[in-house]
């Protein structure tokens, strides 16, 4: 069986398992948190990062290689689009989902509410969480209104750049913020349904079970 290492609370674990739950490829979650550098886990992943995953004799990490490999191995269902111009606007999503969209959701609101605290690594800087919600973020925020559709995802079925673009707003969700619906209503709407897709709902549920306990 597949074997995904990590916490499900880190939004890249969270990628790899949607993709997995998408699949419909059975997997065991198995508990690593970030940083751990035993001789085990560094043999999958030298850099010590979150997700690993091993497949019989392959041991990988990164989540964005993870995928690749998944959606390469188990063709049943796919994570990109059919035609070769949509796939080039999903590995844009998810770059920037993984990129700008982590460094404000999750470096600058759900760590220094959260994780900051769960490591010991001091309080909240409550600056930098206004400054991120009240500046930087707003104007992501209007650029996902104007490229995302009136409904459904974001290149028709559900898959890569969808979890991506969601997966940063949805850790951020822990900790009590999400967009203003009456100003991204497109955004709001998209993000409830990503939130309640079959591949993500039971992870979203069993990572607020998790926050709760951990808060």
């Amino acid at each position: 069986m597949i074997k995904i290492y990590g916490l499900i609370l880190s939004p890249f674990v969270r990628k790899v398992m949607a993709v997995a739950k998408l699949k419909k490829l059975p997997f065991e979650s198995v508990k690593v948190f970030p940083g751990t550098k035993t001789a085990d886990f560094l043999s999958m992943s030298p850099l010590g990062k979150i997700p690993a995953l091993e497949d019989g004799t392959l041991r990988i990490s990164d989540s964005a290689v993870i995928c690749e490999y998944l959606d390469e191995k188990y063709t049943d269902t796919t994570i990109r689009p059919a035609s070769i111009e949509d796939r080039a606007q999903s590995r844009w999503f998810e770059v920037y989902g993984d990129s700008k969209l982590t460094e404000l959701c999750v470096a600058g609101i759900y760590f220094e509410r959260f994780a900051k605290k769960l490591l010991g690594l001091g309080d909240t800087d409550e600056e930098k969480v206004a400054l991120t919600i009240e500046k930087l973020l707003p104007p992501q925020q209007d650029y996902l209104e104007k490229v995302l559709p009136a409904e459904g995802f974001l290149l028709g079925e559900f898959g890569m750049a969808d979890i991506c673009v969601a997966s940063p707003f949805l850790s951020a969700a822990h900790t009590g913020y999400k967009p203003d619906p009456a100003r991204w209503p497109k955004l709001a709407c998209f993000l409830e349904q990503v939130r309640n897709h079959e591949a993500m709902a039971e992870l979203i549920d069993d990572e607020q079970a998790l926050f709760r306990s951990l808060s």
